[in-house]
């Protein structure tokens, strides 16, 4: 074989085995993106549940509250309650706008990680807020609740109001350590594992 012929054949087998590996990295980026999406609506979709739960949990409230606004003892722990439930909203309203604005389809892989990584440590902060709001919460809703949902006055039976706050903080901090474990911090670690193959084959490809 001719040097030219050669030298001809080896570029059509280099452009191709080019073409072949440009469109194995873009398979990989689309498949490796599109799990990474996956991963992420499941908390995306858990903070959507929650910001609607606590705004119309907020809604019943501020009518309880008002409605027993005559008696002080009712008053001032349903005025406690709505301003935890508000902080509650606040803080899924700041998780959902991180998780909205993460693009995995038209970001750099670099850019993704950043996003990603921010989110973990923000929704690492804002679940300590959540957890030192949350015993305020159970104390403050319990008697408005049971005044406006069975007509009874809890502060007539300290004993059951104890032991209610006490088991609502037992179950709700189970709940969300639950919650936290399998819908949050289980998929922002596989999201990052994705992008961080991805980003290990472009690299490769350099």
């Amino acid at each position: 074989m001719e040097l030219e012929e050669l030298k001809s054949a080896w570029a059509q087998y280099d452009k191709k085995l080019t073409k072949n590996l440009k469109l194995n990295e873009e398979l990989l980026r689309k498949m490796n993106l599109g799990k990474s999406k996956k991963e992420m609506n499941t908390p995306q979709i858990y903070e959507f549940i929650s910001f609607i739960t606590s705004f119309i949990f907020l809604l019943y409230s501020i009518i309880a509250t008002i409605t027993h606004s005559n008696e002080l003892k009712f008053l001032i722990p349903g005025i406690i309650s709505c301003l935890m439930t508000i902080a509650l909203i606040y803080l899924s309203g700041l998780k959902i706008k991180l998780l909205t604005e993460i693009d995995f389809y038209f970001s750099p892989v670099i850019e993704l990680q950043r996003s990603m990584n921010t989110f973990k440590q923000k929704s690492l902060e804002y679940k300590k807020y959540e957890f030192y709001i949350f015993p305020v919460f159970a104390i403050s809703t319990f008697p408005i609740l049971e005044i406006a949902l069975c007509h009874f006055d809890i502060y007539k039976h300290p004993t059951q109001f104890i032991i209610g706050v006490i088991l609502s903080l037992i179950l709700g901090y189970s709940l969300a350590n639950w919650g936290y474990k399998n819908l949050f911090d289980k998929k922002v670690k596989n999201t990052i594992k994705f992008l961080d193959e991805l980003s290990k084959f472009e690299n490769e490809q350099i």
